[in-house]
């Protein structure tokens, strides 16, 4: 028979285990409150222990990662739509080394590279707003437009749309990922956008939730766990690809150094959104700790404790 462990003894363990996920000591009195708030009024004994090592750290025992770089595309970098022309003023190439140092040196078991791919007549060109095939709303119609606005239309889908310069038209300069960008061999390519009247800011999905892409799925076939995002606009497209990552379940950061925003406004809204989703805000330091799996961010393990919580005391 083996040793029956005390109260203390599991704790201790759990503990342990905990401390050797995160490589900052101050964060060892947030571990331990974790701990009481997981148990709660209830007892650490054999169930208790392993719903917490099921739930909390069988995730990193096992962990699997995947790399999005999402629309590193020209028209965002120097061309129609470039981010350096928004309020924020950041330079998408002061980024490009990030990006390439995560897709060089540090090792992910998955790599995904995701493209605005739109017709030339797509609803979010501000040009083509008055297409005879679609129809604004009469607040829209009666008004005039700029680069920027948000509208409404109605037909032939009905959608919230803002109004952007032409921009990643299929096949063309601007589309293409780039030339600075690296690329590695084995990775997949994502491509959205390419419906004429749904918009697409997210990887995973269009704007209105009618059409999946094959994200999800790639990352599920492949056991992925955890989703390490950078790109262009940090504010818009990678902010959605990882609001959605984390609404999937995965496990999900944001490389700061190697995304670029177009809104000062947009992007606080984006951390404070982040915040709230348990998606973790990195640097180039943790990206290399997570890939080597030799520590994680706090906010992962807030989000599984959580989780955890609720599977314990019968909470959604």
């Amino acid at each position: 028979m083996g040793v029956v462990q005390n109260e203390h003894e599991i704790r201790e363990e759990l503990k342990n285990e905990l401390t050797s996920l995160v490589n900052e000591v101050d964060l060892i009195p947030e571990l331990d409150r974790m701990l009481d708030d997981f148990i709660e009024n209830k007892t650490w004994n054999e169930d208790t222990q392993e719903l917490f090592t099921r739930v909390v750290l069988k995730p990193f025992k096992t962990l699997r990662t995947a790399l999005l770089v999402v629309d590193f595309q020209n028209d965002f970098v120097s061309g129609s739509l470039s981010i350096k022309e928004g309020d924020a003023e950041q330079d998408p190439l002061e980024a490009l080394p990030h990006v390439n140092n995560l897709l060089q040196n540090l090792n992910w078991n998955v790599i995904v590279y995701s493209q605005d791919w739109h017709p030339s007549n797509h609803i979010s060109f501000f040009e083509h707003a008055r297409n005879p095939d679609r129809e604004l709303a009469p607040e829209d119609k009666s008004r005039k437009l700029r680069p920027f606005d948000i509208v409404r239309f109605v037909k032939p889908v009905s959608t919230i749309q803002v109004l952007y310069p032409s921009h990643c038209i299929q096949g063309g300069w601007g589309s293409q990922l780039h030339l600075g960008l690296q690329r590695v061999e084995g990775a997949h390519y994502i491509k959205k956008g390419a419906d004429v009247y749904v918009d697409a800011y997210s990887a995973f999905s269009d704007n209105c939730g009618i059409k999946q892409s094959e994200l999800e799925m790639l990352l599920r076939k492949n056991d992925i766990n955890a989703v390490i995002g950078c790109g262009l606009a940090y504010d818009i497209c990678v902010m959605h690809t990882l609001k959605d990552a984390s609404k999937h379940g995965f496990l999900t950061c944001i490389v700061k150094s190697g995304s670029k925003g177009l809104s000062s406004l947009k992007m606080d809204e984006a951390n404070k959104m982040f915040q709230k989703r348990g998606v973790a805000i990195i640097d180039d330091e943790m990206a290399q700790l997570i890939s080597r799996r030799e520590a994680f961010p706090i906010e992962w393990i807030r989000l599984l404790v959580h989780q955890a919580h609720n599977e314990l005391h019968g909470k959604k």
